[in-house]
């Protein structure tokens, strides 16, 4: 039985500037996952690498298991999106991370938001897993990106050397060790996972 071919959905011109409203209004486009970079729709396709996923799946699985039975907010995965737009751009950047933690706090604010049709705001704690075809400087300014945002806490992880790179708004980046563990700090007090429990 031959399969029936699926339309292309063509979603915008390449290039072309929009809001945060009108990228929100965009249909789904199967196969491809999407970020407004400055304005523009930037495309990236389903990911090859499996461990991507095995590693985002164990933190988010982590985080879940700490953050509910104490109500401390919601994590999300991949498919949410956020409000990465900073004082002073002119155009709107809406980012997808792997895993994110909204704390009970901002939770109002950021239902508030998606209420009246935009995005949440930053979230408390941001974890991103490092593509092959990634720059450090590329992950280093989308982290940097995050703190100015609002973000608190964001986890740079990379599956190669199974290493993780932390930055907080207040203390110069850090990288752990595979023998040490991720720390919630003071998003998450008391949160822990040991790196070789979130590359296993």
């Amino acid at each position: 039985m031959a399969l029936k071919k699926q339309p292309q959905t063509i979603t915008i011109t390449p290039g072309e500037r929009i809001t945060a409203r009108e990228y929100a209004a965009l249909p789904d486009e199967p196969g491809w996952k999407t970020e407004l970079h400055q304005g523009v729709v930037v495309k990236m396709p389903l990911i090859r690498d499996l461990r991507h996923e095995w590693i985002a799946s164990n933190l988010n699985a982590a985080l879940n298991a700490f953050v509910m039975p104490r109500r401390l907010g919601r994590v999300s995965g991949g498919q949410g999106g956020y409000d990465a737009t900073i004082t002073g751009d002119s155009d709107d950047e809406i980012r997808g991370p792997d895993v994110a933690f909204l704390s009970a706090e901002r939770l109002p604010a950021a239902q508030a938001a998606i209420a009246r049709g935009d995005y949440a705001p930053a979230p408390d704690l941001v974890a991103e897993v490092v593509s092959a075809s990634q720059s450090r400087k590329d992950v280093a300014e989308r982290a940097e990106r995050w703190l100015a945002a609002g973000t608190r806490l964001v986890w740079n992880i990379w599956p190669t050397s199974q290493t993780v790179d932390v930055w907080t708004p207040d203390t110069p980046m850090y990288t752990l060790g595979p023998q040490e563990a991720l720390d919630g700090l003071d998003v998450l007090p008391g949160f822990a996972l040991p790196l070789v429990d979130l590359f296993a």
